[in-house]
């Protein structure tokens, strides 16, 4: 079987029909996944995973290829990703809304397996389709996806409300035009408010993988719960500073990011005010 058919192959019967067991035979055992905004995937299990996960939040998920490039090891498809929102998904309670979401992966195979992946996503289109992320206004530019890994501190309640310490152990980011990963040490000042709203107060640093540094700030508020999409709120509104100059525009920028919530885990779609 040729690189295409394989690749096709994961696409129709492995993500659309969900035939999990066909990932040990399209995928190499030391396979890595790159996905902007999450850890890597790792080996056939991974992908086993991501797709009983999708298709536990879409029983009806299935990938339709619009387009595929072929060259040498590597084989590219650009193809559309559509459900209906039936179950949980990433904290987010079922809508019953139908989705439709533009894809494009860069897959590299060796052996007659898919050794590495390179995806992009529109998770912001698929969030808006939900009704979970409104339509937006100004127009905005990704500036990537992040994920934090965190421990949370709880100091109790206090003068001022009470406060919670998120610690950042570490995470990593990927846009179009910056990635990288996040440096430990930095973290969240959060206030529990008497309403019961959340105000942020984020600090931390990012480290390109160019090797520049830059340091990220923000305000920011959660009110109610993940498992309640009409109520959910996380919103943030960060600054930048660098002295890199190839990233000295980021200086200039005020950027918004829609955030959630897991399991020692905090991730946002960070984008730029045109």
């Amino acid at each position: 079987m040729d690189n295409t058919a394989i690749v096709l192959r994961q696409h129709h019967e492995l993500w659309s029909k969900g035939h999990v067991g066909l990932a040990d035979e399209l995928y190499a055992q030391d396979f890595i996944g790159h996905h902007p905004g999450e850890p890597d995937w790792s080996g056939p299990e991974s992908v086993k995973l991501s797709v009983t996960t999708i298709r536990e939040a879409f029983p009806d998920f299935a990938e339709t290829v619009e387009d595929v490039v072929t060259a040498g090891d590597r084989v590219v498809t650009r193809f559309t990703s559509s459900g209906t929102h039936l179950g949980e998904l990433g904290g987010v309670a079922p809508t019953g809304r139908r989705m439709a979401m533009s894809e494009m992966a860069i897959f590299r195979l060796a052996r007659g397996r898919i050794v590495e992946q390179w995806g992009q996503l529109d998770r912001l289109g698929m969030f808006r389709q939900l009704g979970v992320v409104p339509a937006t206004w100004p127009p905005m530019e990704l500036l990537y996806e992040i994920t934090f890994d965190v421990d949370v501190q709880d100091l109790g309640t206090t003068p001022s409300g009470q406060r919670r310490i998120v610690v950042v152990k570490g995470g990593s980011f990927a846009g179009p035009r910056l990635r990288g990963r996040v440096l430990p040490g930095g973290g969240d000042w959060l206030l529990v408010r008497t309403d019961g709203s959340r105000r942020l107060d984020v600090r931390g640093t990012l480290e390109t993988d160019d090797g520049a540094l830059i340091y990220g700030s923000y305000l920011g508020v959660i009110r109610g719960t993940p498992d309640d999409p009409s109520t959910y709120y996380f919103r943030t509104a960060p600054l930048f500073e660098t002295a890199a100059p190839r990233y000295a525009w980021l200086n200039h920028v005020l950027a918004v990011g829609y955030g959630w919530r897991g399991e020692g885990r905090i991730g946002y779609s960070v984008y730029a005010i045109r």
